[in-house]
């Protein structure tokens, strides 16, 4: 055996001739900073070995963080579980129902949820709102929607309270004012008859003017309509009016945007004229009404429009707002509201929500940003004024507003100009603009409010609970903040001075001091602003006029607002009677008249809601003005005619009710059921079930309890006004017992004092 294989096989192996076996080395997930920056070897202890020894911080000590596959997947899963353990706490806390896994993937919520969930309104998934009623117009016996910041709204709780305090029934259509009739043909037509003819025939061919004629009114629309809506080019018009006519014809090519023009100017124009109402004129077919003269123009307008449907043109979206103002003063609040609708979609259609080119010439910039902001202003003005949703969208809107500077005044042949340093004859549309964006902006605001209280409370109406409407009327202190900054930056030189020292765009209810030395268009203009603005307030506040208040609650911030609303209400009225009765600045103007036909309506309620207080006696003078405003209107078209006897019978009404509450306080615990207030637990009107006036009146003498409002209202200066009022018609013996009733109301209960030679109708 070879020697080798011997030393081989003898013996066990020795450590020197063994070969060595490394052990496997524990593998480290990932090194810590210091270790790893400095490539040397790390474990998985925390702190790693290296920095235990040198004595540093090892990042190994943070909290574990997800480092591979496996881990992540381990993570997902923990969060998973938390996340359902969370939900099943919310769940058993709330006392909903879960949503299903695709309702929650999709951000959906159940219709519990909706309801018993204040969080999901704050966290933007759902909102509540302040739902109107549906009710037919004058206009159609179809039903239409209305919001609950419409006048239409208003006039049906006004309608549910007079039929529960009357205890008769009230129907809305009675309570509204009635037009020429229900459709663009003639007046004299029946109401169930339908023309569908587009152009005249030959019995109705005078409907069409002559050149001359045509002109006259176009000159109309210089210092009317187009000083407050500057929205067309006056130099390309003039060319394009001269081009239409040719010398061989009698009658000029028929074209859209000149005669929705000339249906405007006609409309404006007729007013000037009396109306003709004598039965051979009727029998003829001649007799005109304001508020529908130019429908020819108007018709033949909408048939040329059909065509540029699919194509339209800036020249189509200026005839559809044209159209929309149109329809809107001849009463037609629907088809005024359907035509803006479509008009804001040709504006997107065309771009003007975008900031114009920047190649374009500054003429067609301006022209392209007044055409939106005037669409803008006019659209949001409607569906406030309806209670609807707003077609055109501020965060869909990136166009700057426009520039009212002297050099924009004159470009595109603006004839107007300026007057003084700061005013323009753009700078009403800018300002107006300006006034509408924040109102809609606290218009926004206030309902989202009102939608969050009622999901709240889990009520339908804020009149349900009183609390309801003090928080929101809290709010909308805080809001009203933005109209006051627009009042400041208002130029002095669109502010109408006033007598006596009184303070313009103010409720001081002075008389104005109209520069008679200013131009035509701006005298027009800044009336115009004035009456936008108390109309726009007046609009704000009136959500908080309640009815019928509840005996044991005090809602101080809603009366004032209530007040602030009725202050409105009179400025605007009084500024109407002085500008009908001392000029002509107004006539013809119907949207003037149905501003005023919203702050008749708003005082009739005011007088309703509140038939003692400092604001009372005030308000009922205010009334008699309003039907002299539409007296004056009345002449013109049969709208304001037919407004002035529905104030008239609203006021009656309201007189009878607040000379029932009058003997009420006069007969004291005597009053029961010959008052003519009986109790209405189950009245089901819009703000019924707080109990009546009477029953206020009952609780003072017999248990001595009474609002704090009526507290503040029943004191000496509020009674001596309401004397004031009143002394004409009442007896003065009951008028100072009234007073000194009210007097000892203020002390919950204290008898009447013995007349005296004092009191305050013993000298009359």
């Amino acid at each position: 055996m070879p020697t080798g294989f011997a030393a081989l096989s003898s013996g066990p192996p020795t450590r020197e001739s063994s070969p060595l076996i490394k052990p496997s080395r524990k593998q480290v997930s990932r090194a810590c900073e210091w270790c790893r920056v400095r490539r040397i070897r790390c474990d998985n202890n925390r702190p790693c070995r290296n920095c235990r020894v040198r004595g540093g911080q090892c990042s190994n000590n943070r909290p574990d963080e997800v480092r591979t596959l496996p881990q992540a997947l381990k993570e997902i899963e923990r969060l998973r579980f938390r996340v359902e353990e969370l939900d099943a706490q919310l769940e058993a806390r709330v006392g909903r129902s879960k949503p299903t896994r695709s309702e929650s993937s999709l951000g959906m919520l159940t219709p519990s949820e909706s309801v018993t969930s204040p969080s999901s309104l704050e966290n933007g998934a759902v909102k509540i709102l302040w739902e109107g009623i549906y009710v037919a117009s004058a206009r159609s016996e179809q039903t239409s929607y209305y919001g609950p910041s419409s006048t239409f709204y208003f006039i049906s709780r006004i309608g549910a309270y007079l039929g529960t305090a009357l205890q008769q029934p009230i129907v809305d259509q009675s309570m509204q004012p009635r037009g020429a009739n229900k459709s663009l043909v003639s007046p004299t037509s029946s109401e169930d008859a339908q023309d569908t003819e587009i152009a005249p025939t030959d019995n109705t061919a005078s409907a069409y003017l002559s050149r001359s004629q045509e002109e006259y009114f176009l000159s109309l629309f210089w210092e009317s309509y187009h000083c407050i809506l500057p929205i067309i080019d006056e130099g390309e018009f003039h060319r394009h009016c001269a081009a239409l006519w040719d010398t061989s014809r009698p009658q000029r090519k028929a074209s859209p945007l000149v005669d929705i023009i000339l249906a405007l100017s006609m409309q404006y124009g007729f007013a000037f004229l009396p109306r003709d109402t004598s039965a051979t004129s009727k029998q003829d077919g001649h007799c005109e009404d304001a508020t529908i003269a130019g429908r020819w123009y108007y018709r033949r307008c909408q048939s040329l429009l059909a065509l540029e449907l699919e194509s339209p043109s800036l020249t189509t979206l200026q005839c559809h707002i044209y159209s929309s103002v149109y329809l809107c003063c001849a009463s037609f609040q629907n088809m005024a509201h359907t035509t803006m609708s479509l008009a804001v979609r040709t504006a997107q259609i065309l771009g003007l929500h975008l900031e114009p080119p920047a190649d374009m010439p500054r003429s067609e910039k301006e022209l392209r940003k007044r055409i939106w902001w005037v669409l803008y202003t006019v659209e949001i003005k409607t569906c406030m004024k309806l209670g609807r949703p707003f077609s055109a969208q501020e965060s869909q809107t990136a166009v700057t507003p426009p520039s009212d500077d002297p050099e924009a005044a004159s470009l595109l042949g603006g004839i107007l100009g300026s007057y003084g340093t700061d005013v323009t004859w753009l700078t009403y549309a800018v300002q107006c603009q300006k006034l509408v964006a924040t109102t809609c902006t606290i218009y926004r605001s206030l309902y989202d409010k009102f939608g969050g209280v009622l999901c709240q409370k889990g009520i339908e109406s804020p009149y349900k609970d009183p609390q309801a409407l003090e928080t929101c009327a809290k709010f909308l202190s805080s809001r009203t903040s933005l109209l006051q900054q627009w009042l400041a930056q208002v130029p002095s030189g669109m502010k109408t001075s006033r007598r006596s020292s009184g303070s313009p765009f103010s409720t001081d209810r002075t008389a104005l001091n109209i520069e008679m030395a200013a131009p035509l268009w701006l005298q027009r203009q800044r009336i115009f602003l004035e009456l936008i603005y108390h109309t726009m307030c007046m609009n704000l506040y009136r959500p908080f006029i309640a009815f019928s208040p509840s005996s044991g609650t005090y809602t101080p911030v809603a009366e004032r607002h209530a007040a602030a609303c009725i202050n409105h209400a009179i400025a605007h009225t009084q500024i109407m009677h002085q500008v009908l009765s001392e000029s002509d600045l107004l006539n013809g103007w119907q949207e003037s008249f149905q501003w005023q036909w919203n702050a008749s309506v708003t005082t009739i309620g005011f007088l309703l809601a509140y038939p003692v207080g400092p604001s009372t006696p005030a308000a009922r003078k205010s009334l008699d003005k309003a039907v002299e405003v539409f007296e004056i209107f009345g002449g013109n078209f049969a709208v304001a005619e037919s407004a002035a006897g529905v104030t008239r019978d609203l006021a009656a009404k309201a007189d009878t009710l607040i000379n029932r509450f009058r003997i009420g306080i006069v007969g004291g615990a005597g009053m029961g059921e010959d008052s003519g207030f009986q109790s209405n637990q189950g009245a089901t009107g819009s703000d019924m079930g707080f109990g009546q006036m009477g029953e206020a009146v009952q609780g003072m003498d017999r248990s001595g309890y009474y609002s704090e409002f009526m507290d503040w209202a029943l004191t000496v200066d509020a009674f001596n006004s309401f004397e004031d009022f009143y002394a004409d018609t009442c007896n003065p013996a009951d008028l100072w017992a009234f007073n000194e009733q009210g007097k000892a109301a203020l002390n919950y209960g204290a008898p009447p004092k013995a007349p005296t030679a004092s009191g305050p109708c013993n000298t009359k």
